[in-house]
């Protein structure tokens, strides 16, 4: 067997030590790091698909400007929904300060109830013991 490695060229056997080391170094990291990070993406989608299953979420409706306004009049003392360029709209809700986990409790199951996206920011103005809350929503 020595013989055999003799008989190799110096340049073959280079290129050999040089490929193991790639190997060792390159590959064989870089495939332990994608199995680890494709178990987590696994179990992410997993936390995703549980959220999508809540106790309460029913059938998601289509937005309708009037439905969303007394549907949420039901949990806030005033709404105000108005249509604004590029089909969307600005909603403004206006509640209790002590209300304040009751409107995050809207906020969390708003896209699981109505075919809508939360776009831009929410902005909060405080008026005396009440907060309003402006958002703008685009519906699917």
């Amino acid at each position: 067997m020595s013989k055999g490695l003799k008989s190799v060229s110096p340049m073959s056997k280079l290129i050999f030590i040089i490929s193991l080391l790639l190997l060792v170094l390159w590959v064989i990291p870089t495939a332990v790091s994608f199995y680890k990070n494709e178990k987590l993406y696994s179990q992410k989608v997993k936390e995703l698909e549980k959220l999508d299953h809540r106790e309460r979420a029913t059938a998601t409706k289509v937005f309708h400007a009037e439905v969303f306004k007394i549907d949420a009049e039901t949990y806030f003392d005033k709404v105000n929904v108005k249509s604004i360029p590029n089909d969307k709209y600005k909603v403004e809700i206006t509640f209790k300060k002590d209300a304040l986990s009751k409107f995050y409790d809207f906020l969390k199951d708003l896209s699981l109830n109505y075919k809508v996206s939360l776009d831009d920011k929410l902005e909060f103005e405080d008026i005396n013991k009440s907060l309003k809350v402006t958002m703008i929503l685009k519906p699917f």
